[in-house]
C-alpha cells in the first residue's frame, strides 16, 4: 500500500473502529442484585437531576449514565451523544500521540479494543496518559499540537466525570505534564486551564449545580477511600506475582536521566500503581481490569519515542507482557461467561457487525431500539413482581442495596444518598445517610432486609443509619426475608450508659447482657501505624476480622474500620431477617445476644496497626418519643 494513502487510511480505520465498536454497551434483561441496581441508579440519577454529593454520593459521578447496562429511553440518544465525543476524542488523540499508520499496529489497537467492551474502566484512564505523553513533546508555538492537547484535556474531564478512578490518576497526569512545560520555560497553563474548564462545563451540562462542585468532590473521593479500605477480596497470590513481574517489565523500558524521561517514567510508574489497586483492590478475585490497564502501558511504551529498549529482544519482552496480559483477560471473558450474548451479540465479530449495522441501518437500529426497550420491560416486569410487600406509603427506600425495587415500584423515592449499604462505611457517607433520616425528605417506608456482602458483620454496613431507623421506623409487617418498617410519628427518645476499654489483638472482651428492648453499640478504634498507611496507599489495605460470640455460636466476620470507629450495633447480631424484626420490635432474642468479640491482626509479620485497641461500649436504651 503505498505509504501517503495508509498513513490517511489506518488512522481513519482506527478511530471509526473505536468509535463504532464501543459506541453502546449491551443491554440486559434484568435489574435485581447489587450491582444491576446501582446501574438503575446512574440512569434514574441523570434523569432526575439529582445532585451528586448532597441527593446522591457514589464513585460514579454526572456522567455515568453513559455506562449503565440498563437501557433508559428518554436519555438514550444523549447516552449515544456523549459516548460517541468521548470516544472520537479517545480515537483520534490514540492515532495522533503514537503516530500509528502500520497495519500491525491497528490490528494491535482494534484488538485491546475489543477488550474494552468487558472492562471499560480502563479507557477513563488513557486520556490522561495520551495528554501526558502529548504535552511532553509538544513544539513550542505549534497550534495543531496545542490543539489537540486541549481536546485529550477534555477527554481527561470527561473521563473524570465518568468514574472517580480517573481522578487519581488524570489529576497527577496533568500535574505532571504542567510541571514540565514549566520546566521548559512555558508558562502559559493552557492545557490545566481548558482540563479544569472542562470539568466545570460538562459538570453543569450533566444537569448538576457548579456551586455544588466541592461538596461533589469531597463525597466523590470519600467512596474511593471507602471503597480502597473495604472493598474487594483476595486474589490469588499467582495472579499478584504474575502483574508485578509484567510490571517490573515494563518498568525497565524507563530512563530517568533527563526532564522529560522522568516525567513519561513517574506517569508510567503512577499509571501501574492505579491498574493494580483499580484491579486487585476493587475488584479481588477478578483483577482482569489491572492486567488489561498493563496490556495497554505495555503497547504505549512499544509505541512510544520514550520507551528506552536495550535491544530488540527487551522489545520482544515487552511485547510478551502485552499479549500475555490481553490474552488473561480475553480467556477469562470466556471462562467466565462474560462476552456479550444474544441474537445481536454471539461473540466479538457479532459485536462489530451489529455496531456496524447500528450506525449505518436506520431501519436496524430502529430495531435493536425496539429490543432494547423490550429487555428493559422484562427487567421491570421481574424486579416489580419481586417487591415483597403491597400497598406501601410513599415515599419509599430500600435497604441494604436494592434501589431497582424502589424503582420499579413507580413510587415516589426517597432513597439515601448513599444508597446501598455496602459501600456506605465511611463517617462522611453514613452521617450524611443519618442526617437524611432525620429530614423531611425521608422515606414513609423502608423495605429492610439483612444481606452484607464479603463475609461483614452486618451491622458494620451503614451503621448510623442502622441507628437511625431503630429510632424513627417500627415494624409494619415482616416475612421470611425482608421486613416492612414505617415512619413514627415521633422519633424514639435514646440513652445511653457507656464505659471505655482497651484491649490488643486476638484478646476477648466480654458484652454485657442487656433486655430485650435494649441494645449495646461499640465504637471501636484500630490505629494504623505509619509503615501501614505508607503499605496501604501502595498496595492496598490488609483485611481485618473479628470474632463475634452468642450463646448459640463463635463466627468470624471481616471487619470494616472506619466504621467501626464511627460506631455500630455490636448486640444483637443481626444475623438474620428474623434476628432484626426482633431488634425493631425492641424484643431481642437471648441467643442474639453477642457474649464476647474479637479483633484479629492481620495474617504476616508486617505490624500494620498499633498493638493497642481502644473500645467505647454503650448500653442502649429507647422510649416514647415526646
Amino acid at each position: 500500500m503505498n505509504t501517503r494513502i495508509r498513513s490517511f487510511v489506518v488512522p481513519v480505520v482506527g478511530v471509526l473502529f473505536t468509535v463504532i465498536y464501543l459506541l453502546d454497551v449491551e443491554y440486559v434483561s434484568s435489574m435485581r442484585g447489587l450491582d444491576l441496581s446501582w446501574h438503575v441508579m446512574l440512569g434514574y440519577a441523570y434523569e432526575n437531576k439529582l445532585q451528586h454529593g448532597t441527593q446522591i454520593i457514589f464513585n460514579y459521578g454526572p456522567l455515568s449514565f453513559i455506562e449503565s447496562a440498563v437501557y433508559f429511553e428518554r436519555t438514550h440518544s444523549e447516552k449515544m451523544a456523549y459516548r460517541a465525543t468521548y470516544l472520537l476524542i479517545l480515537g483520534l488523540g490514540v492515532f495522533t500521540v503514537f503516530q500509528i499508520r502500520s497495519p500491525l499496529r491497528l490490528l494491535a489497537w482494534c484488538g485491546l479494543t475489543v477488550l474494552l467492551l468487558l472492562l471499560r474502566d480502563v479507557y477513563l484512564l488513557l486520556p490522561a496518559l495520551l495528554l501526558c505523553h502529548q504535552e511532553c513533546r509538544r513544539q513550542p508555538g505549534n497550534i495543531t499540537q496545542l490543539a489537540l492537547s486541549v481536546l485529550l484535556a477534555f477527554g481527561a474531564a470527561f473521563a473524570c466525570l465518568v468514574k472517580s478512578n480517573a481522578v487519581f490518576f488524570s489529576v497527577p497526569a496533568i500535574v505532571l505534564a504542567s510541571l514540565y512545560r514549566f520546566s521548559i520555560r512555558d508558562y502559559r497553563p493552557v492545557v490545566p486551564f481548558c482540563f479544569v474548564l472542562s470539568v466545570f462545563l460538562l459538570f453543569w451540562l450533566s444537569g448538576q449545580e457548579v456551586s455544588n462542585f466541592f461538596e461533589f468532590l469531597d463525597g466523590y473521593i470519600d467512596v474511593s477511600r471507602a471503597y480502597n479500605e473495604d472493598m474487594g477480596l483476595p486474589a490469588p497470590l499467582v495472579l499478584h506475582i504474575a502483574f508485578f513481574i509484567g510490571a517490573a517489565i515494563v518498568a525497565t523500558t524507563l530512563r530517568f536521566h533527563n526532564r522529560l524521561s522522568m516525567v513519561l517514567g513517574v506517569l508510567t510508574l503512577g499509571y501501574l500503581l492505579v491498574a493494580y489497586k483499580m484491579g486487585f483492590i476493587r475488584h479481588g478475585e477478578h483483577p482482569e481490569a489491572a492486567f488489561l490497564a498493563l496490556a495497554f502501558i505495555s503497547t504505549v511504551q512499544l509505541w512510544s519515542p520514550g520507551g528506552n529498549f536495550r535491544d530488540g529482544n527487551h522489545r520482544r519482552l515487552v511485547a510478551a507482557v502485552a499479549f500475555a496480559a490481553a490474552s488473561f483477560v480475553a480467556s477469562s471473558a470466556l471462562l467466565a461467561s462474560l462476552l456479550p450474548h444474544g441474537d445481536a451479540f454471539k461473540g466479538y465479530a457479532s459485536v462489530l457487525q451489529h455496531r456496524i449495522r447500528y450506525v449505518l441501518d436506520s431501519k436496524f437500529r430502529g430495531g435493536s431500539s425496539v429490543e432494547a426497550q423490550r429487555r428493559y420491560n422484562v427487567a421491570l416486569t421481574q424486579a416489580r413482581a419481586a417487591i415483597p410487600f403491597d400497598a406501601t406509603e410513599a415515599p419509599i427506600d430500600i435497604f441494604p442495596f436494592e434501589f431497582s425495587l424502589a424503582y420499579a415500584s413507580e413510587m415516589p423515592i426517597a432513597t439515601r444518598p448513599a444508597f446501598q449499604s455496602y459501600f456506605a462505611t465511611s463517617r462522611h457517607m453514613t452521617e450524611r445517610n443519618e442526617r437524611f433520616l432525620y429530614s423531611r425528605q425521608a422515606p414513609r417506608s423502608v423495605i429492610f432486609g439483612v444481606s452484607p456482602i464479603d463475609g461483614r458483620y452486618a451491622a458494620l454496613e451503614d451503621p448510623l443509619a442502622l441507628g437511625a431507623y431503630r429510632r424513627l421506623y417500627q415494624v409494619e409487617r415482616h416475612s421470611s426475608d425482608a421486613i416492612l418498617l414505617k415512619r413514627r410519628a415521633a422519633p424514639l427518645a435514646q440513652s445511653q450508659i457507656c464505659r471505655n476499654s482497651q484491649l490488643r489483638f486476638n484478646q476477648l472482651l466480654a458484652i454485657p447482657s442487656v433486655d430485650p428492648d435494649q441494645a449495646v453499640w461499640s465504637e471501636v478504634t484500630v490505629v494504623q501505624s505509619w509503615l501501614g498507611q505508607l503499605l496501604s496507599m501502595l498496595i492496598g489495605h490488609p483485611v481485618v476480622h473479628m470474632t463475634v460470640a452468642t450463646s448459640e455460636s463463635s463466627r468470624d466476620y471481616r471487619y470494616l474500620r472506619e466504621a467501626g470507629q464511627v460506631g455500630f450495633l455490636l448486640s444483637p447480631a443481626l444475623a438474620s431477617t428474623e434476628a432484626a424484626t426482633h431488634f425493631f420490635n425492641g424484643t431481642s432474642r437471648p441467643e442474639d445476644g453477642v457474649r464476647s468479640f474479637s479483633i484479629h491482626q492481620p495474617s504476616g509479620p508486617l505490624p500494620w496497626f498499633d498493638e493497642t485497641i481502644s473500645v467505647k461500649l454503650c448500653v442502649l436504651s429507647w422510649g416514647a418519643g415526646e
